[in-house]
């Protein structure tokens, strides 16, 4: 029996964030979640690629290999953020996670990469189907770390693979649809505030509608720290009546942005702000009428000594700020680092921000990372030399290179066992003396592949 699927899908960009990055969609067929990355380095120009690109596989694919379709898809995504960051280098660093779905009646075929999730509801119970791409969770499955601690750990964030322009390998796969299954694909503005329990819960109640608008609901009173978007498809017998595909965050960046009145984040924020009362010219002309000339010179007197201590303070107040923010600044870029690849792709750190100010750069080379033939890593002031070679993108597994993306700025320490993590993952060095490279096997010979070159 062919099933049908309805569908809903709502985003919002948060209480914290001033722009949305998530791109949505829900179709008959199709359902796509891409939680772009990169701030300034426009993140929702890689997620809004990357439904673009896969929009056009909703359709019923009948007989046609799902997992296939939608690898392909993504790949060309990938592609055109490569080429968007070539014609446009102020945006290198930028990516986007996936999460997408594509149903034929009877089955959904899965194409996922990086720490959106996609779960499903099935006879009341909530199933998380995706394995988050991440560095904790990495941990979780070789047993260093408790799955209660994932929310706490420091470097929750650290993302291994996204669609960066980069090749990745996604994980695909498929499953049987029921009647009844409520699918949710959500980024982690929703799965990071709000437990499994809660969702859960929501999820269940209500239409597909009801339950979307809730979970958005609850992301935001949980504080809303990240753009939130929820993809949600519902599988029926009965064929729904015919709607246009929902796009939504950066997809309809045009449209305008929600308020948040009931959310205490809300009410905090307008307590800041004042209301400018002006009064009627008509009662500031009767207030002055029949006053005696000396009289009203008498009381401006003392008004405009007034003005003028007000004045004072003013300019006082700002100068402590300027200074503040002067020594503030000052201490965050003594004290930030964060990682770099050159154009020979080598992995560095600076120190600073990665910004610039009147055309000048609010950072410096700090340190170059270095490599040996035993995968020990030096971090040195000066240029590799001797048995250490600089480590490069390209000296680590596919699977791991875009985790250099996504190093956490912060402490020097902080920034350089997240490097060394990495490079504990780098692959063996290549066969390098003659009399072995004739004797290779060639499977075990792929710089960059196997193995890497030094």
């Amino acid at each position: 029996m062919t099933l049908n699927l309805n569908f809903f899908a709502k985003s919002d960009r948060g209480l914290i964030r001033g722009n949305n990055e998530d791109s949505g969609y829900a179709g008959s067929h199709l359902l796509i979640l891409a939680d772009g990355m990169g701030g300034h380095a426009a993140g929702e120009v890689a997620s809004q690629l990357m439904v673009n690109h896969l929009e056009i596989l909703d359709q019923d694919p009948g007989k046609e290999d799902m997992e296939a379709l939608l690898a392909a898809a993504a790949d060309d995504a990938n592609d055109a953020i490569s080429a968007h960051v070539t014609a446009h280098p102020e945006t290198k660093g930028m990516g986007t996670t996936l999460t997408t779905m594509l149903f034929n009646g009877t089955t959904f075929g899965v194409c996922h990469v990086g720490d959106s999730r996609g779960y499903v509801l099935r006879d009341g119970k909530l199933e998380q189907i995706t394995k988050d791409d991440t560095y904790v969770q990495s941990l979780v499955d070789t047993g260093e770390l408790a799955a209660e601690d994932v929310s706490s750990h420091p470097q929750k964030s650290l993302i291994l693979k996204a669609y960066t322009g980069r090749a990745v390998e996604p994980t695909l796969f498929t499953f049987e649809a029921k009647v009844g299954d409520r699918i949710l694909l959500c980024s982690d503005g929703l799965s990071d505030p709000v437990t499994a329990s809660t969702i859960e819960t929501a999820l269940s109640r209500g239409s597909i509608e009801q339950a979307g608008s809730t979970l958005v609901d609850l992301a935001i009173r949980s504080g809303g720290p990240d753009n939130v978007t929820v993809v949600i498809g519902e599988v029926t017998e009965e064929k729904p009546a015919a709607h246009e595909p929902f796009q939504v965050g950066a997809l309809a960046s045009s449209a305008e942005e929600p308020t948040h009145p009931d959310s205490s984040a809300s009410r905090a924020a307008k307590l800041t702000r004042k209301p400018q009362v002006i009064p009627p010219a008509v009662m500031a002309q009767e207030d002055n009428a029949g006053k005696d000339p000396d009289e009203e010179e008498a009381e401006d007197e003392p008004s405009r000594r007034k003005v003028g201590w007000k004045v004072l303070i003013a300019l006082i107040s700002v100068l402590v700020l300027v200074i503040g923010a002067g020594l503030w600044a000052k201490n965050f870029l003594s004290n930030n680092y964060y990682a770099e690849t050159n154009n020979a792709q080598e992995i560095t750190i600076r120190k600073g921000a990665d910004y610039s100010l009147f055309g000048s750069d609010l950072n410096s080379m700090h340190q170059y990372v270095c490599i040996n033939d035993k995968k020990s890593l030096l971090f040195s002031a000066r240029k590799c030399e001797g048995d250490f070679t600089p480590l490069k993108v390209s000296d680590l597994p596919e699977s791991e290179r875009g985790a250099v993306n996504h190093i956490s700025p912060g402490a020097l320490s902080k920034v350089q066992d997240q490097i060394n993590n990495l490079g504990e993952k780098a692959l063996k060095p290549c066969i390098t003396t003659p009399t072995q490279k004739e004797n290779k096997d060639t499977k075990e010979y792929k710089p960059g592949v196997t193995c890497r070159e030094v």
